[in-house]
């Protein structure tokens, strides 16, 4: 093939902008740093930059939202514990001014700290950040707490700032100032006991705050162990339904079974059941000798005592191994009669109160008494005389021995009753549940409470309840003039079963309840007192400021409620923070990976470019000399 001089030129030519082109590629790699200028460059890898590019502009922008959202959680956890600083400031006045060494002089001046203790809380919940009220949910531009004497208001809303802090997850950073301020820390009345009493209508199923008694069995056993009886009393065969009918089924049971200076009755507190003794004296053969001389019993040390006609007879008696009043009788006999005296015998008085030695044969006149003047046992057995031919025992007046137990179950325990006694037994409190239709004149055990006036302050409003009212007979009258006096509040009996509890339903507002002039009406019914933090310090202030050491007294545990609640509050802020540093520091790791990976994408290598540029440079230098040597200029390059 015929290469002509075009041919020539045309290869030098490409050659040579290939070459000048690669030149230029280079010296652009070198001046900017980059390996890809173009996406022309590196299809492949401009994709990966784009990844990498766009992941570290979204990590930028976490980082960016994390660092405002620290700035929203620290001043959080400065203000918060500043609140609970106060709160905690306000208990050491109630503790020191709940000692009744203080006066009404000191403590309306610890009343004024107070006062302006309550002045620093509203400051702190009105705190702005970048002129923002940081307690006002989304209604940044209001104040958060309105203060009045009644109480206090939520203004804000319950809006969630949130900052987006990685790519899965983003984080609320703001707190209201209901949640942190008014926010219920206890129900008013929750604790309250009224302690219904107990009447003979009063349920079986109502007592033990409504778990009843245990009737599966429904038996139990009364034991007069001096006596030697024993009454089994069964309630489920008896059909008793209520504390009469029981009281009813225990009496007759002891009358058949001959228990007869035992008696139940109605216990005087109110709340219970009582087993009134009324002692007869007597004895019978069953009778321990422990329990005789009202229970200091016998000289059985050596137990021994003589009877003798200071003649022939002259027998000493032994009754140290005796246990009750028939060993005593028994072996007093067969002593006798082994001596040979078999007509001197003793038995029970004819009124069953003490013994008596007998001589048949009215012929003997034997007499007894102790064998020394260190020995007391024929004087503890109340015959110390001449047997002529009788010697009547005086009065052993007995120590009362009763006991009940349990046959099966737990009845006896159901309604107070259970152990060892010797007199008058009042059993434990059997614990009525409080309905809605139980009487007001039966609570405090049966003898009432003074009924007065009450006050209600919720918010900005106020509202007084006489509970004095004729009107108001039963618990439910009770709830219902609760109700009716257009507060945010609900009225109910509470958890326990044992009293009245009032409930704030507005999440906006403070509640307090206090007496009106200082009655006590509030206090006995459990119900004076605060539900929040705010109105448990504004109450205390006024608890002061009426010189009342019982309701300071009341409030302290309020104020620790608070402080916990407070102290919950911080926790969850510095969980805040704790995830906030350690998804910051995890974007740090991130950020320098993704660093790296772009590098390697886009960044060339500087060594090798070098090389490459020198390399290029010569060549291109040596093919314009060779262009140079093949392609010759003539006149007419010149002439052009």
């Amino acid at each position: 093939m015929r290469i002509s001089s075009n041919m020539i030129n045309d290869r030098v030519v490409f050659n040579m902008q290939r070459s000048i082109s690669r030149f230029m590629e280079l010296q652009t790699s070198m001046s900017s740093g980059r390996r890809i200028n173009k996406p022309s460059d590196d299809p492949v890898g401009i994709q990966r930059d784009l990844i990498y590019r766009s992941e570290l502009s979204k990590n930028a922008q976490y980082r960016k939202n994390i660092n405002q959202a620290q700035t929203w959680v620290q001043s959080y956890d400065y203000l918060l514990a500043d609140v609970k600083d106060i709160v905690s400031s306000s208990k050491e006045i109630a503790v020191a001014m709940a000692n009744d060494t203080y006066d009404e002089v000191t403590r309306n001046g610890a009343a004024n700290e107070v006062a302006g203790l309550i002045s620093r809380l509203l400051q702190l919940g009105n705190d702005q950040l970048e002129g923002k009220h940081i307690f006002s949910g989304f209604r940044t531009n209001e104040p958060a707490l309105s203060a009045s004497d009644t109480g206090v208001v939520y203004k804000g809303d319950f809006g969630q700032m949130k900052y987006q802090i990685d790519a899965s997850s983003d984080m609320t950073v703001n707190m209201n100032g209901a949640d942190v301020f008014l926010k219920p820390v206890t129900i008013i009345g929750e604790n309250a006991d009224l302690n219904l009493g107990v009447k003979g209508t009063t349920l079986l199923a109502d007592l033990n705050n409504g778990n009843g008694i245990d009737m599966t069995a429904g038996s139990f056993t009364i034991t007069d162990q001096n006596k030697g009886i024993v009454s089994t009393i069964d309630l489920s065969t008896a059909g008793a339904t209520t504390v009469q009918d029981t009281l009813d089924a225990i009496n007759a049971q002891l009358a058949i079974d001959g228990i007869t200076d035992l008696q139940a009755v109605l216990g005087s507190e109110g709340n219970n059941i009582l087993l009134d003794v009324t002692p007869s004296g007597t004895i019978t053969a069953n009778t321990p000798v422990s329990a005789l001389n009202s229970g200091n019993g016998l000289d059985l040390t050596p137990g021994q005592f003589l009877v003798s006609d200071n003649a022939g007879i002259n027998v000493i008696v032994d009754i140290s191994s005796a246990t009750n009043v028939g060993d005593v009788i028994s072996q007093f006999n067969n002593q006798m009669a082994v001596a040979g005296y078999p007509t001197i015998t003793m038995q029970l008085n004819p009124t069953g109160t003490g013994f008596q030695i007998d001589d048949s044969t009215s012929t003997l006149n034997v007499s007894v008494s102790d064998l020394s003047a260190g020995s007391t046992t024929a004087q503890d057995l109340g015959l110390v005389g001449a047997v002529s031919p009788s010697l009547v025992g005086t009065d052993l007046n007995p120590k009362l021995n009763f006991e009940i137990n349990e046959t099966t179950g737990t009845t006896a325990a159901d309604l107070g009753l259970s152990g060892l006694f010797h007199g008058d037994y009042s059993g434990s409190d059997v614990d009525p549940i409080l309905k809605l239709t139980s009487n007001i004149a039966d609570l405090n055990n049966g003898r009432g409470y003074p009924m007065d006036r009450i006050v209600i302050h919720q918010g900005e409003r106020s509202r007084v309840i006489d509970l004095s009212n004729a009107a108001i007979v039963t618990i439910q009258d009770m709830v219902n003039a609760f109700d009716a006096i257009s507060l945010d509040i609900t009225a109910s009996i509470n958890a326990d079963g044992r009293g009245i509890q009032i409930v704030n339903n507005d999440p906006n507002t403070s509640l307090f309840i206090e007496d009106e002039n200082n009655n006590n009406a509030a206090k006995q019914l459990g119900i004076w007192g605060a539900s929040d933090t705010m109105g448990s310090v504004m109450l205390l202030e006024r608890a002061l400021r009426n010189n009342d050491q019982d309701g300071i007294g009341r409030l302290l545990e309020n104020l620790d409620q608070s402080m916990q609640h407070l102290l919950n509050m911080r926790a969850s802020v510095g969980a805040k923070g704790i995830r906030l540093e350690s998804t910051q520091n995890r974007l740090q790791d991130l950020e320098m990976s993704f660093t790296k990976r772009l590098s390697e994408v886009e960044d060339a290598d500087l060594t090798e470019l070098v090389t490459q540029l020198a390399t290029h440079e010569a060549n291109y230098k040596a093919s314009l000399m060779a262009s140079a040597s093949i392609i010759q200029p003539s006149l007419l390059d010149f002439l052009r």
